[in-house]
């Protein structure tokens, strides 16, 4: 696909799969798998503008239709276009680690037996491109925004206390990890460790987060929505939006 026309977009805007009620084919299954693997391999490695389109898609492997197929060459016509395309890392800057966190509530229609349940994703920043980046679906169902958000920001915590110990045997110690978040009532809950109505059934292990606020480990900061940069590992954005965020992420071109 070298030659195909290209694409704004890993997916088109707003484009949420669903799954296929009949039975693949053993050359279409096979030829499927082989692309999303493919397509993981980018993922997991250099492009984090790839994670939401690409986990969603993978999630039809062991079913996927002729859509499905077709979806996944949209992912292929949008790396036409950006071959060339790299993460940058400004040594010269003074951009140290930070985090973006988001979740969507309740949208995820590839699983029947999970549409309840709501997607997250966040990405860890250094020298102002993306180091970690992650988006998937959570594992219980969340009864509100506020708790899908509230779940994301806990793991989100967890990668801080990690990195915060690696910079510490590099002997570069920091003093917290800034995460950035676009639910005002997520962070309260997590700020304010006393029981909420939404939250007072949540698993104690979410509670994470109040204390490594507390120890001064993380930090939450409250961004607007349409500033949220992790919002891209949760849904697919309209071009004017995703590319903006993919510039963040520290993504540009590169000519080798």
């Amino acid at each position: 696909m070298v030659d195909a026309k290209t694409a704004q977009t890993p997916l088109p805007t707003g484009y949420k799969p669903e799954p296929f009620d009949g039975t693949a084919t053993a050359a279409l299954q096979s030829q499927y798998q082989s692309v999303i693997g493919s397509l993981l391999y980018l993922v997991l490695r250099t492009r984090p503008d790839l994670a939401f389109a690409v986990t969603q898609m993978a999630k039809f492997t062991h079913n996927p239709s002729e859509e499905h197929l077709l979806k996944t060459r949209h992912i292929m016509c949008y790396l036409t276009g950006t071959r060339k395309y790299a993460l940058v890392f400004d040594g010269r800057s003074d951009g140290g680690l930070y985090a973006y966190c988001d979740s969507i509530y309740g949208d995820d229609r590839s699983d029947p037996d999970c549409r309840y349940r709501s997607t997250q994703g966040y990405y860890f920043s250094l020298a102002n491109a993306s180091v970690k980046w992650h988006s998937k679906m959570q594992t219980l169902i969340s009864t509100s925004s506020t708790m899908a958000e509230y779940i994301a920001l806990s793991d989100c915590a967890h990668d801080c206390a990690w990195y915060k110990i690696l910079f510490g045997e590099l002997r570069k110690p920091m003093s917290h990890v800034p995460i950035y978040g676009d639910s005002h009532g997520a962070i309260f809950n997590a700020q304010n460790p006393i029981t909420q109505k939404g939250i007072k059934h949540i698993e104690i292990r979410y509670h994470y987060i109040r204390e490594q606020i507390k120890k001064g480990e993380v930090k939450v900061f409250a961004v607007p929505t349409m500033e949220n940069i992790a919002d891209m590992f949760t849904k697919n954005l309209g071009p004017m939006l995703f590319l903006k965020h993919r510039k963040q992420l520290g993504i540009e071109f590169y000519p080798l």
